[in-house]
Parts: structure tokens; C-alpha cells; sequence
């Protein structure tokens, strides 16, 4: 299951007032219940700042509007708060993936606020907040940050993440999740079911061994498969030069593609049977790369590779 993470630059509103608090602690906690039931993640929930750090309004902290909550009889709404706070540090998490969030700054955000909304872009969990501004106020948003990457360079990047800071939006995040594990949790059975799954893309016969190889990752893969498919269908529609990404699709720079060795690391076998390159790719999980074509003319998008990010 996914955990969440408290986005707590939501939480910060000095010119609310205690009453729209409580109300949005209530709304929260009612959404959270509706995940927690629905298995959608697990119960706990990462922080950078404790609960009696994180201010909401000036000298007031998240921990004096749960009191509140308490004293106005609202005791299962506290107690939920409570038993998800401090069950897991918020960087106790894998190394690699430790890693690449060391290397991310969020664009928009002082760098602290901006932390645990990387966070949830890098490991596809879900921020946790209150509506308290129009960006916050929505079920999916996108995270822009900047990449330090191994050669050095710094690339731009930006990820879709889930969002809940109201009731209502506990059921698209539901239904997501919900469509992932329709498409299935066995590697190979998505690859046999491909067609049906991702009627809009193909794939090159290399991909069903990279799916087996990323099965620890394969709910996050699946996420992304769905941006893309998503991306194709449209790109039928807009006749554009490029696919509309849904999710972050670059190239590789020009420089580094006139590398022979480093141009050749990004051949794979084609559903046409011949070696080609896959140059444009998409992100997923700490590092992870589905390298991919796209043909103009055919309006076809075709993946090569789903793995590790490839040799620099």
C-alpha cells in the first residue's frame, strides 16, 4: 500500500481563522478514513516538522487545532491524527530513492515547504493537507522540480502526485488505485493483456523481461504506462508533432547523443524486428526510465525499455 505525507506549506494559513480549521481537520479525516478503508494506504503518515512544530496559524500548531478537535467531541477524528503522527521518520526510506530525493529541489517552494511534495513525486504517495488555497484544492497536481543527475547537469522535471485535503477527493484517488490493480498485479499477466491495458501503445518484446525485473515497482510502472497510453490516444485527436504528455517526456541532449557508446546503450529491439533508438523517456520511481518513440506519421508510440536509468 502507499503511504502519505503531510504537506504542511498547505497547512500554514496565518490569515484563516480556528473555525475553518476544525472544519478542514474534520473533512480530512473523513477522506483518510475512506482510504484507510478502501486499502489505498497504509496508516501512517510521514512529516518533516511535528505536529506541535507545524503552525497553522500565528503561535496556534497543527497540534493545538487537534486538541481543539478533542474538546469539541470530535474524539475519533483526533485519535485518527494522532495514531498516524510519528509512526514513520520521514526519511527512513530506501537508499537509492533516498539518493535521488537528496538530489531534487521543488521550483516553486522554499526548499523545507517543498520537500515533501518531491517526496511524494519520486515515490508515488500521496500529500496530505488542507484546501486552504486553489492549488491545494484539488484531488491531482504537478510537482515541478529541479534534478541534480549523476554527469552533474541539473534537468527540470515534474510529476502528477495525489492529493487529498478533502472528503470528496478520497474517491478519484480511489479510483485510480483501483484501475491499477485492475490491469493487474502479475507482471506477465499485464504483459499478455497488454492490448486491452494499453490499447494505445506498443511494445518492444524486450519490455515483458524488463516488467518481471521491475516487479517491486510495478504499481508505480503501471501509473505511468496509463499517462502515456493516455498521451497516444489524444495525440490521434490533436495532430500535433509530438504526443501530448500527461507525464514528463524528454530526450536526451544532443550532445550526449553524439556519444556512440552512449547513443548505442539506447538501442532496443523494435516491434518491427530491427535495432532502434530510444531516445525520448519518461520517469518512474527513484531512477527508473520507460524509454520510448514516437512516429509522426503513424501517430505510434512504442516502448523499448522499462528499467534502471541507462549507462551516463
Amino acid at each position: 500500500m502507499r503511504e502519505m505525507v503531510l504537506n504542511h506549506a498547505s497547512v500554514s494559513v496565518p490569515h484563516s481563522n480556528p473555525a475553518k480549521l476544525y472544519e478542514w481537520l474534520r473533512e480530512l479525516a473523513e477522506g483518510i478514513q475512506r482510504l484507510l478503508g478502501a486499502r489505498v494506504v497504509q496508516k501512517s503518515l510521514r512529516t518533516a516538522r511535528k505536529f506541535y512544530e507545524t503552525q497553522c496559524l500565528p503561535g496556534y500548531s497543527l497540534f493545538n487545532a487537534c486538541l481543539e478537535l478533542r474538546r469539541q467531541g470530535y474524539r475519533d477524528e483526533f485519535e485518527l491524527f494522532m495514531s498516524l503522527s510519528d509512526r514513520q521518520p520521514f526519511l527512513e526510506i530506501e537508499p537509492d530513492m533516498k539518493d535521488r530525493f537528496l538530489a531534487c529541489e521543488e521550483q516553486t517552494l522554499p526548499s523545507d515547504d517543498g520537500e515533501p511534495l518531491v517526496l511524494c513525486a519520486i515515490a508515488d504517495w500521496i500529500a496530505v493537507g488542507f484546501p486552504s488555497e486553489p492549488i491545494w484544492d484539488r484531488d491531482r497536481i504537478t510537482i515541478h522540480f529541479n534534478e541534480l543527475l549523476p554527469d552533474g547537469t541539473i534537468e527540470k522535471a515534474s510529476e502528477e502526485i495525489d492529493q487529498i485535503t478533502r472528503s470528496a477527493h478520497a474517491g478519484p484517488i480511489r479510483d485510480r488505485h483501483r484501475e491499477r490493480l485492475l490491469v493487474g498485479s502479475d507482471p506477465l499477466a499485464s504483459w499478455e493483456n497488454r492490448e486491452t491495458a494499453f490499447p494505445h501503445l506498443v511494445f518492444g518484446p524486450d519490455v515483458k523481461d524488463n516488467l518481471k525485473s521491475q516487479a517491486h515497482l510495478f504499481s508505480t510502472i503501471l501509473g505511468k504506462l496509463k499517462d502515456l497510453d493516455r498521451s497516444a490516444r489524444e495525440w490521434r485527436d490533436v495532430g500535433s508533432p509530438a504526443p501530448p504528455w500527461k507525464t514528463k517526456v524528454t530526450p536526451e541532449s544532443k550532445e550526449k547523443m553524439r556519444n556512440p557508446s552512449f547513443q548505442e546503450a539506447r538501442k532496443f529491439r523494435s516491434i518491427r524486428g530491427t535495432m532502434e533508438i530510444f531516445e525520448w523517456h519518461a520517469r518512474f520511481g527513484d531512477s527508473g526510465r520507460i524509454h520510448l518513440r514516437f512516429d509522426p506519421d503513424s501517430r505510434e508510440v512504442e516502448i523499448g525499455y522499462i528499467g534502471p536509468h541507462l549507462p551516463l
